[in-house]
């Protein structure tokens, strides 16, 4: 049976007197990895900081089985992490090595795990030649991979991106992508990513589509990509998914691939 780890109900949220999300009904499943995206205003950063307990609501909202409040807040945060778009704000230590051990401190890690944690993810990261480095030392594909491993290495159930990798370049961004989905599998991390880049959503099994606080698509990539809705809703395709219809047209693919290694097997076989 199906795990929800994040359910909402009947949530609404304002901004004075105008609702955003008027009755918001949304679920999230255990272990899988979810696109959110939509065009500007569509209320998809909006609806992070709700996750996040910095915006108040109305309705419903259950994170692992705690109702979203204050009082519910500190354990939410031991099971859900959560990242948003300026990775500079993020930075809590003097150093890398200092922010890393964070959120181990206050969890109560003894000094000897925190160092292994630290040596752990450091490595898988990359992140061992900039460890003693402050954040003004680093650039900013850097800043945004140290924010999401000092959210993963207390190893928490859920994982929300808030536009948090759009400055990853490009051997940081496959890394970052690598582990995510290592993360997924191991450890059985339920990931949220909200993104402007369809790209991203190549790596999904789910993809929810926002406009103006209500779900207009909701389902597994294979079927939003099956054809070119979401081209005619003004999104541009990914590059492989674009490749794929045109291709089908002259029954060339039987279906839309999301990599390029699968496409390139599929024209030489």
């Amino acid at each position: 049976m199906e795990k929800m780890v994040i359910k909402i109900k009947n949530m609404s949220f304002r901004y004075n007197k105008d609702f955003l999300f008027k009755d918001f009904n949304l679920e999230i499943v255990s272990n899988t990895f979810n696109c959110i995206i939509g065009k500007n205003a569509s209320g998809k950063s909006t609806l992070a900081k709700l996750l996040g307990g910095i915006l108040p609501y109305e309705g419903y909202i259950n994170i692992d089985g705690y109702l979203l409040n204050k009082s519910n807040l500190p354990r939410i945060r031991r099971s859900m992490s959560v990242c948003f778009d300026n990775a500079s704000s993020h930075f809590i230590g003097e150093t890398v090595r200092d922010d890393l051990a964070f959120s181990l401190e206050n969890l109560g890690y003894s000094k000897s795990e925190i160092s292994s944690s630290i040596e752990i993810i450091s490595k898988k990261f990359k992140l061992d030649g900039i460890l003693e480095k402050g954040p003004s030392d680093l650039n900013d594909s850097e800043k945004e991979k140290v924010m999401i491993a000092s959210s993963l290495i207390h190893n928490p159930k859920i994982l929300l991106l808030d536009e948090s990798i759009h400055k990853l370049n490009s051997s940081d961004r496959k890394l970052i992508f690598k582990l995510l989905e290592e993360y997924k599998k191991k450890s059985k991390l339920t990931i949220i990513l909200i993104t402007h880049n369809l790209e991203d959503t190549l790596f999904s099994d789910r993809i929810i589509v926002l406009d103006k606080g209500k779900v207009l698509l909701d389902d597994t990539k294979e079927k939003i990509y099956a054809d070119d809705k979401l081209e005619k809703m003004g999104f541009k395709l990914p590059f492989i998914v674009k490749l794929s219809h045109n291709l089908m047209l002259y029954d060339l693919f039987d279906k839309v691939y999301f990599s390029d290694k699968e496409a390139i097997d599929k024209l030489w076989n």
